[in-house]
Order: structure tokens, then sequence, then C-alpha cells
């Protein structure tokens, strides 16, 4: 017994591998099939809409035609009726549509395309039709049913008309899908139409039709039977059984894909035939039971080949293994050696490169950023210069001698500013000099309005000053004259296109804020615009140094600068120096 045991147990193993195998075979059938039935119903599914959709604006063309108002205002004139059915099998010859109608408010056709043939609809009342009632109401009526007058199934659409004089009714059209039911017969697969109410609607196979899928409850059989939808077919439930995505029927074993349509709550189904999977996955169990048996016997077969060899292979296998260990450690120590020795030279080669990529970058910042420095700052009070110089010229020219003394003394100020700037080159070094001091806000404020005024003026640029008494804020000089000239000219080139435009300037002791009311800076670049080189201004209009120069000056002063949005719009700055002592010096 205890033989067999495993014997058992391998054959046990060997079944449950093949039941796997199976199962496996059979899902992965079926998920391809399942992809390729989801395709076809797209393909289907949009020949049905597109088919549907080629005649859904034809009653909407006709909507408002002279011809139908005119009927539809005087029924009982026979011209007008006349001439709304020679239009109406005009529009129906051309455009292919089986019928095209015109009913009253009252449910009886007025006029139709098919007057003259002996199944016209003329005198037909249709009022119990839902698509009339839709429509009659306002919306568009949409409807499937076998015709009341031709006992051809067809597609229905009613259209809400009035009169001239208020007369209400509904122009409405059929179209047939018999050709395209046709076109979906040669497929090897069962394609339906199935509607809310599990009735088959439209199907490849003609004695499927009519039929349902499940019994109907009385509330749908009494709802069809006053619509008079499917009338006189009995609707008979089709003799099929379930097994969860699979059906049965006529002895055939289906697998059922499904698609949503979104007209009228209808589901396309696609049956499609599943015995073959079961046949395909059988013979793949077959064929790996075989293989299974096959690599069995070459194991055993092998075995006893190695066995055989064992013993004639062991002495030299030793010995070679020996000989190969050692040959194979001391090639493992030459290859570490040598990596090692490449990798010292490697890192001694980047480590030089580094350096010198190091020095060259140093020594580009450092000449760049003094030579932008220089030159943003010292461009400031040139500008003002040649303005003063044209101005000095014009007072001379007409004599004005007390004022052009004041102008000489500004381009005198200028010049020493500029003289003051180009000593001062060390602010825009790599390390810098504190520029803390006590400097009045409105001598460093008089001194740039000297030679920025007329900008303020050429563009009406209102600027509030502060009011009482005159606040001591603890940096130098120049580097306040700076800061403030850094932020007006900021200011005055954002508020170019600004109407009603106004900077505002507040101070107190340890603080300093400026406002202005121009467009203001996007929130994602507030940690930017204090960047050397970083603008927000167009190419060619500026360096990106002024409030990164605005900045350095600030904390040299051991003062902080937040830039903030107000709640009326623009942009504000504000510099605070409340943290740290004054200097009493």
């Amino acid at each position: 017994m205890k033989k067999r045991l495993p014997w058992l147990l391998a054959l046990l193993l060997f079944a449950l591998l093949l039941t796997l195998v199976w199962q496996a075979s059979w899902r992965h059938q079926v998920e391809e099939q399942e992809l390729r039935a989801q395709q076809q119903l797209q393909v289907y599914r949009t020949a049905l809409e597109s088919e549907i959709t080629r005649f859904e604006n034809i009653p909407r063309a006709l909507q408002s035609h002279p011809v139908l108002t005119r009927a539809l205002q005087y029924p009982d004139r026979a011209d007008a009726l006349e001439q709304a059915n020679r239009l109406l099998q005009h529009m129906s010859e051309e455009t292919g549509v089986e019928a095209l109608y015109l009913i009253g408010a009252d449910g009886v056709t007025l006029a139709a395309s098919n007057w003259h043939l002996p199944h016209s609809f003329i005198g037909q009342n249709y009022r119990y039709r839902p698509y009339f009632s839709d429509a009659l109401r306002g919306s568009v009526g949409e409807f499937y049913a076998l015709g009341a007058t031709t006992r051809t199934p067809g597609y229905f659409f009613g259209l809400h008309m009035a009169g001239p004089d208020g007369a209400k009714g509904v122009l409405a059209a059929k179209i047939t899908l018999l050709p395209l039911e046709h076109s979906w017969q040669p497929a090897r697969e069962l394609v339906l139409v199935v509607d809310k109410d599990e009735v088959i609607a439209l199907s490849s196979r003609a004695e499927l039709k009519f039929r349902t899928l499940a019994p109907l409850t009385p509330t749908a059989r009494r709802r069809l039977e006053n619509a008079r939808q499917y009338t006189p077919m009995p609707l008979t439930p089709l003799a099929i059984t379930y097994d969860r995505h699979q059906v049965e029927w006529q002895g055939e074993q289906y697998g059922v894909s499904e698609l949503a349509l979104p007209r009228l709550q209808w589901r396309m189904q696609l049956w499609w035939p599943s015995r073959q999977l079961a046949m395909n996955a059988t013979l793949l169990s077959a064929l790996t039971g075989v293989g299974l048996i096959a690599l069995w016997l070459l194991l055993l077969y092998w075995r006893q080949r190695r066995r055989y060899y064992r013993m004639q292979l062991r002495a030299r296998s030793e010995l070679e293994q020996q000989v190969m260990s050692r040959t194979a450690a001391l090639a493992a120590t030459n290859r570490e050696l040598e990596q090692q020795i490449q990798e010292r030279i490697q890192a001694e080669a980047r480590l030089r490169s580094m350096q010198h990529e190091l020095i060259h970058s140093n020594r580009l910042a450092a000449l760049g950023q003094m030579a932008a420095g220089v030159a943003h700052e010292v461009n400031q009070p040139l500008t003002a210069l040649r303005n003063q110089s044209v101005n000095t010229l014009l007072l001379s020219q007409h004599g004005r001698h007390d004022e052009l003394e004041t102008s000489l003394q500004t381009m005198g100020r200028l010049i020493d500013r500029i003289a003051r700037l180009t000593s001062q080159l060390k602010l825009f070094a790599a390390t810098r000099r504190s520029t803390r001091g006590q400097t009045p806000l409105n001598e460093a404020l008089d001194n740039i309005l000297s030679w920025l005024a007329p900008r303020l003026a050429e563009q009406h640029i209102e600027l509030d000053r502060p009011d009482g008494d005159d606040a001591l804020l603890p940096m130098e000089l120049h580097a306040l004259e700076q800061v403030l000239a850094n932020l007006l000219t900021n200011s005055i080139d954002a508020l170019s296109d600004s109407t009603a435009a106004r900077i505002s300037i507040a101070a107190g002791p340890g603080w300093l804020q400026w406002q202005d009311n121009g467009p203001g800076i996007d929130s994602e670049l507030i940690d930017k615009v204090t960047e050397p080189f970083f603008s927000t201004k167009c190419a060619g209009q500026g360096l990106g140094l002024g409030l990164s120069i605005v900045r350095d000056l600030v904390e040299a002063s051991d003062g902080r600068l937040d830039i903030q949005h107000p709640p009326e719009g623009g942009i504000r700055f504000r510099i605070d120096w409340s943290n740290h002592d004054p200097d009493p010096h």
C-alpha cells in the first residue's frame, strides 16, 4: 500500500493539472471570443445607429415647410392636402424613407407619402402610438413597432408641428430596418436586438424575431397591447436554458455577448457557438497529457544514462573542478585589480574635469553678475542725466537761470550717484557687506524722484507718499536709493498700460511698504522674480536684476523682503526690519 501511494498521488496531480489546463484554455478562448464579439457588436451598433440617424433629420427639414403648415391650418381644403401629399411623396422617393405623413392633433392622418397606394395612411388614427403623444407634447417621438396598417415593422419618428393659426399636429416618418437585418443573415453568429421588455425586435434569424427571452409580465403585456406595438404577434418565449453566460437553444450551446444601445433602451446581443471552444480545450488538455507522459519517459531515460556516466566522470570531474576553481579565483582577482585601477583612473579624471569646470563657472558667474549689475544700476541715473542735460539746455536757451542752477545741481547729484555705484561694486560680488545705517525715507525718495518724476507725469501715475513725520529706515542712503529706484522703475513699467494708475508708499519705524495697482505677478512666479536674470518683461526690456538687487540690499541690512497679493489687486512689496534692533550709530 505504501508503494502505491506515490503513484496514486502522481496520478491525482496529473488529473488535476489536466483539469487546470482545460479550464485555463476555456477561459482564454472565451475572453478572446468575447473581445471579438464586442468588436463585432460595435460594428453592428454603428451600422444600426447610422441607418437610423440617416433619416431622423428628414422630418426636421420639413417641420416649417409652408405646404405642410398650410395643410395643417386648412385640413378641409382638398388642394392644400393634395399639395402636402405630393410634397411628402416626392421627399419619400428622394430620401428613401418608407413613409412620411402628417397627423392632426386628433391623431387622424391628414396627408401621407403613400396616399396613392392601397395601404395609405390617410384617415388612419394613430393617437395610441407613443411617438404621436410624445411629439404632440413637444418632445421628439421615437418608436419601433409593427405597422398598424401595413403590418411591416419599422422605426417611427414624430416631430411636433404648429400651423400659423396655432393648429397643432405631428409630422411622422417611418423607416424600415429589414435591409439591415438581411445583411446580418450570412453571419455564423446570431445577432439580436432586444427591447426593455425582453422582446426580440431585430434578429438575423427570422424564427427568433418577435419572440421573448423571458415570459412577459402582465404589466408589460398590457402596455404593449395598448400601444399595439407588436400586434398581432403572440410574443411567445423562446425555449432556451441559461447556464451562466451561455444559453442552449435547439440543442446548440451559445455564448452571449451584449452591448447597450442608447435608443429606446435596447440591448444588442451576439450569440456565438461555444461547442468548438470546449472541443479545443479538450484537445489541448489531451496534448498536454501526452506531452507530460513523453516528458516523464524522457526523464526516466535521462536518469538511467546519467547514473551510468556518473561513476566514470566523478574522478575527472573533481580534478577539473579544482583546476577550474583555482583558475577562476585567479581570474577574479585579476579582474578585481584591473577594475580598481580603472575606477581610480576615471575618478581622478572626473575630479580634474570638475575642478576645471568649477573654476571656469565661478569666473563666468562673477564676471556676469558684476557686469550686469553695474549696467542695470548705472543705466537709470544715465537716463536721468541725459533728460536733465536736455532740460538744462532748454532752460539756458530761455534764460531761466534760477532753474538752470537747480538742474545743474540735480545733474551733480546724479553724477555723484554714478560715482557711488561704481565705488560700491562689492555689493554685487559673491560676499556682501552690510548696508545698515540710518536714512530718512523722504530724503532718498526726493533724490530718485528728481530724475524719475518726468516718467510719472508722462504716464499720469499718482504717487501717494507717507504723511506726517519722516520715517527713519535702518539702511544706508545709497542702498535705500537703489531699493526705491528699482521698485519705482518696476512699478512704472507695470503701470504702462493701466488707467487710474497709482503707487502707494507707507513706512514706519522698522518697515517700508510699496504697492501699485498694476497687473501684479502670477502666484507661481512669486518665488522666482527675485532670482538673478529672471524677468517677466518682454525680451530686451530688462535684465531681470532689479528685484534680485533689492533683495540682496535688504538682506545686507538685516531686513526681510516679502512679496504679497493684496485683496484689491496689484502687487505689494513689504520690507521689514522690525525683528532686528536698530543700529545705534
